[in-house]
């Protein structure tokens, strides 16, 4: 204090918002500031759950098109391209026929959670292409092979079986008989002699050869059920006395034990019947 006047502190010049004697009331501060928290808020939550809800979308659509896609692979339609939008199938690619593609959108139809299909799959136009077969103009015994050949593959596979010790066919056989009838339904011309094998167990001479004829007459019988003509047909036992392994193993057996079939041509009259046994007085 000099002179007897008083010193009082000096201020910068500057006076704080909302303070005393600002004239700016301070909760008003605090309003606007709490309102734009909760615009900014309610926009970004409006974002987020935008974001899921087309996420959740596209995952769907996503699955779906999967779904619809697998089908088609297991239908046998591999080349059918999908895609889904809003629960509507577009199918695209190419298919062979009207048939295949009428059959594509009948699967997506199928699916759960489709709605709609849109066909946008293309099928070719056909190509008209004649078609020829020729038959190869083979000499006479060459043809006769190949028919004999083909004879032969078709009572090849399972083959004919019988049951142990007798004459009656098994479940087994029907394929194969089933198979000649119908090689000999196109094949008219043809004449078969049907050769029935035993290995050479038996108990009296002589009984090989009466099972190995009823054994071919049974199978004739059954081709003749199936539509062959009678005249067409021979049936021969040969018994044992034409083996094509050994009848010591039990495999040896077993291939011994056999139905064949014949290609008889014209002016042929098949393999002759095996001479029968001396008959023995203990049988």
């Amino acid at each position: 204090m000099r002179s007897g006047v008083p010193i009082t502190p000096l201020s910068s010049g500057r006076r704080s918002f909302g303070g005393p004697g600002s004239g700016f009331p301070s909760s008003l501060f605090t309003k606007r500031n709490v309102l734009i928290a909760l615009i900014i808020f309610s926009v970004l939550m409006i974002i987020v759950i935008g974001q899921s809800s087309n996420s959740e979308q596209i995952e769907e659509e996503l699955g779906l098109e999967a779904l619809v896609q697998v089908s088609m692979v297991r239908a046998g339609l591999p080349k059918v391209i999908v895609e889904v939008i809003d629960s509507t199938v577009v199918l695209k690619g190419i298919v062979e026929t009207q048939e295949l593609k009428e059959a594509a959108i009948r699967i997506a139809l199928a699916q759960p959670g489709v709605i709609s299909v849109e066909d946008m799959l293309k099928v070719p136009a056909p190509v008209n292409q004649t078609t020829t077969t020729t038959t190869p103009d083979l000499p006479a015994n060459q043809t006769d092979l190949l028919l004999q050949t083909r004879l032969s593959a078709a009572g090849a596979s399972s083959g004919i079986q019988f049951e142990s010790g007798g004459d009656i066919l098994t479940l087994e056989s029907i394929p194969t008989l089933e198979r000649l009838a119908y090689f000999l339904s196109n094949e008219k011309e043809i004449k078969v002699q049907i050769l029935g094998h035993t290995d050479s167990d038996e108990k009296c001479p002589g009984d090989n050869l009466i099972l190995s004829q009823r054994r071919a007459e049974a199978v004739r019988a059954q081709l003749l059920a199936r539509g062959v003509e009678a005249e067409r047909l021979i049936s021969t036992g040969m018994g044992h006395t034409d083996p094509i392994a050994d009848n010591l193993s039990k495999s040896g057996k077993a291939a011994n034990r056999r139905i064949e079939f014949l290609l008889i041509t014209e002016g042929q009259e098949g393999i002759p019947l095996p001479p029968q046994p001396e008959t023995v007085d203990a049988c």
